[in-house]
């Protein structure tokens, strides 16, 4: 491989790198921790200073009123500076801390000088003291030195009118305190900054490896197509355990649909099968035989059925997706259901004589839905067509409207349809709703196996519900409920 591909290489890598989202929490972890550190560390290193320099000051300054105390304790100015004089030299000869002193008369003439340390007169330009400032003169006046690293602080105080002293003391224990702090703090900041980054690399690693999981498990479905895998949750109860759970929760009724649909298209596959094979038989039927019209008419009219067939079975899955998916075009209004249901029942009256049955129905009061009423008919129709199809003769098939309390604190119209018949099995009863399914008892009728699940998904899309309650070989109940607008006694 060559340098510039090992160099595009290693920088996509770093590029990816750098997009992780734990790497660019601990990145902006850190700059906060860094930001954060500096503005502490200025602060107090601006305290520290200002504390040391008030101490240093405060001694110079307690020294300098020990002086003038002791001139002003003397009879006279003469003997007040010869006791001044002796007491500074004294001091010197007691190993105190190093003190410059100068005592100078107010023409500016020494009369004392003391400058303990010689490397003071090396490194320090003491000319400022002694020349071109007026001896008189109170206040501090600082020296600096470059060779020493600190500075020699001076204080001018006018003893008396014809006296001036200078007292002055270096630096260097505030510049050594100074620098103390600052590799102290160096070192721990260098220390708890390399753990601060190692930590909280690992701990946003950590907490988002759900979502490393969840990212590698999504790749794994689209490169494999298996829908059954699940992401272990770490129960931790926050909200990357909820996305976790969630994403599951979406697997499962991911895998449901896919399965759904797979065998809807096994369904429809199979059941097409049959009328398009009737079809061709019949095309090549009234093909192979002799030419007459009366056969090509009955061939084409048992075609035109076949494919009716097929087209209803085919509008009828497109309606019930489309309600699954949401997308069904609803034109709500609103209706009187009981109205509707005695229109509907009107009709399947005739069905219900001709296979030796009748139609009772209870309405009783005006209730108010909305809701489609194209789409409300074939949801009736089609839960009376089933109560007939598997009713047993010289029976009668209840309708029950009426109204009772449901989900959100709301009332729902409830209408019951109930048959005396088959009932329906245990084995069939969790595939009831399902597309294209026909129970052990559908034998006997030429049904698609789609009226009860457009029945819930018509239901449902209205934002109702249905269920079902049955006893095999006694009866079946199916109720359906639609949130309520209003009702009006009869």
């Amino acid at each position: 491989m060559s340098s510039g591909n090992r160099s595009r290489g290693s920088g996509r890598r770093g590029r990816r790198l750098i997009r992780r989202i734990d790497v660019r929490l601990t990145v902006w972890f850190s700059l906060v921790f860094l930001f954060t550190s500096v503005i502490l560390f200025g602060l107090t290193m601006v305290n520290l200073y200002r504390t040391l320099l008030a101490e240093d000051r405060q001694e110079l300054q307690t020294r300098v009123l020990g002086y003038w105390a002791e001139f002003h304790s003397a009879v006279s100015e003469a003997s007040g500076i010869t006791r001044l004089v002796a007491d500074i030299q004294a001091e010197s000869a007691a190993g105190d801390r190093p003190y410059f002193v100068r005592i100078a008369t107010a023409d500016n003439m020494n009369v004392f000088v003391r400058i303990p340390l010689i490397e003071w007169q090396l490194a320090f330009d003491l000319s400022p003291l002694f020349a071109g400032r007026e001896p008189h003169a109170s206040g501090f006046l600082v020296l600096p030195s470059e060779v020493l690293g600190y500075e020699l602080e001076v204080l001018g105080y006018a003893l008396s009118p014809n006296y001036v002293l200078q007292v002055g003391m270096d630096t260097q224990t505030r510049a050594r305190i100074l620098r103390f702090f600052q590799t102290s703090f160096l070192v721990t900041f260098a220390v708890l900054f390399g753990a601060s980054v190692l930590g909280s690399l690992f701990f946003a690693s950590r907490s988002l490896r759900p979502i490393t999981v969840l990212s590698a498990s999504i790749r794994r479905i689209i490169e494999t197509g298996e829908l059954d895998q699940r992401i272990r949750s770490a129960r931790g109860g926050d909200d990357l355990d909820d996305l976790v759970v969630s994403f599951n929760h979406m697997l499962v009724r991911v895998e449901q649909l896919v399965r759904g649909m797979r065998d809807a298209l096994d369904a429809v596959a199979h059941d097409l099968r049959t009328p398009m094979t009737r079809l061709r038989a019949t095309a090549e039927t009234a093909l192979a035989g002799p030419e007459d019209a009366a056969r090509y008419r009955e061939a084409l009219s048992d075609s035109l059925e076949e494919s009716e067939q097929i087209l209803r079975m085919l509008n009828s899955m497109m309606e019930i997706s489309e309600a699954e998916a949401g997308v069904m075009t609803l034109r709500r209004e609103e209706i009187d259901l009981s109205r509707l249901v005695t229109e509907v029942v009107d009709v399947y009256s005739l069905v219900a004589e001709e296979a030796g049955m009748s139609i009772e129905p209870r309405l009783g009061q005006e209730i108010i839905v909305s809701a489609d009423p194209g789409r409300l008919r074939q949801v009736v129709g089609n839960l009376l067509d089933n109560a007939v199809k598997y009713g047993r003769a010289g029976t009668s098939v209840g309708v029950l409207l009426g109204t009772a309390p449901c989900e959100r604190d709301q009332t729902c119209a409830v209408l019951t349809v109930r048959n005396a018949g088959e009932g329906i099995s245990p084995d069939d009863l969790p595939h009831i709703w399902s597309r294209l399914y026909r129970g052990s008892g559908s034998g006997r009728s030429d049904g698609l196996g789609l009226g009860l699940a457009l029945v819930k998904a018509v239901v449902e899309a209205h934002g109702g519900s249905v269920d079902v309650e049955t006893a095999p070989g006694e009866y079946a109940e199916f109720r359906v409920r639609l949130p309520l607008v209003s009702l009006t006694k009869l």
